[in-house]
């Protein structure tokens, strides 16, 4: 992985990154179901919707629900749900109310299926307000960014260790232990993480860097898999595709031509 797509990761990881065009501003907690609840959390146009601690799927806290991009006042992208026919990843259109926050998709189930994260086939995610005292833990999180930026590997996969061990932001956690993994020469330990990363935060980035890990482990197929997810969700970057030295046993195989077109065409359409 080139310096300067690790540095673009790891403003993507920890919040940062550049401007992009203003999009509808979501309350960081929403109402999902009776008692459950969903924390949103962006990073420019992309948003993902995590469970919260209750919810009516009884999923991981922190696991993303809702992984999606603001198209205009509409998130499209895709949904995590129960349902009485099993667990199901749908395609998710979700409409923001600007006159109270809320956002409302409708979903469409198989018929005989239904999901106590529905409310008559609609998935309703009202604002909340935070509860009062509380505040992110963070502290280990930016320490290990520090470290991060310094290179130093082994300090920085202690931080996000004991950021896990604190409840801190595991999604960020995980991509940030990938990292030090990295960084350590650890191959087999960053893809582990990744993997980990990708059950509370997918993105396009992370699928990237994914992608990268097993192909320098030789693990081709797999490597195509993830590459293919990140082009999924909209990498654009066929530069990277045909320089990235950790590519290189991708870029043997007769399928990274179709690979390479796809990205190429998500180029085309920014």
């Amino acid at each position: 992985m080139p310096r300067s797509l690790l540095l673009t990761t790891l403003a993507a990881v920890l919040g940062a990154g550049p401007a992009f065009a203003a999009v509808p501003l979501l309350a960081s907690r929403a109402r999902w179901g009776p008692k459950g609840v969903l924390n949103w959390q962006a990073v420019n146009e992309h948003v993902l919707g995590r469970a919260g601690e209750s919810n009516p799927c009884g999923f991981q806290a922190g696991r993303a629900v809702v992984d999606a991009a603001w198209e205009g006042d509409v998130l499209v992208g895709r949904l995590t749900l129960c349902t009485s026919c099993g667990e199901r990843t749908l395609p998710y259109v979700g409409v923001h109310v600007a006159a109270n926050g809320t956002v409302v998709a409708d979903i469409a189930l198989v018929p005989g299926c239904d999901s106590p994260g529905l409310e008559g086939g609609r998935l309703i995610l009202a604002p909340l307000a935070e509860p009062v005292g509380r505040r992110p833990l963070t502290r280990h999180l930016e320490a290990g960014e520090k470290q991060l930026q310094l290179r130093r590997g082994k300090a920085a996969r202690e931080e996000f260790q004991k950021a896990l061990a604190a409840n801190e932001d595991p999604g960020k956690a995980w991509q940030g232990l990938g990292l030090a993994s990295v960084l350590l020469g650890d191959e087999a330990g960053a893809v582990a993480a990744y993997e980990k990363a990708r059950t509370f935060a997918p993105g396009v980035l992370l699928s990237y860097n994914l992608a990268c890990a097993q192909a320098r482990l030789g693990r081709v197929n797999e490597a195509l898999a993830s590459l293919s997810d990140s082009i999924d969700r909209g990498l654009a970057a066929p530069k990277d595709l045909l320089q990235d030295p950790d590519l290189g046993p991708v870029r043997a195989d007769p399928r990274f031509s179709g690979l390479l077109a796809r990205t190429k065409a998500n180029q085309e359409r920014r």
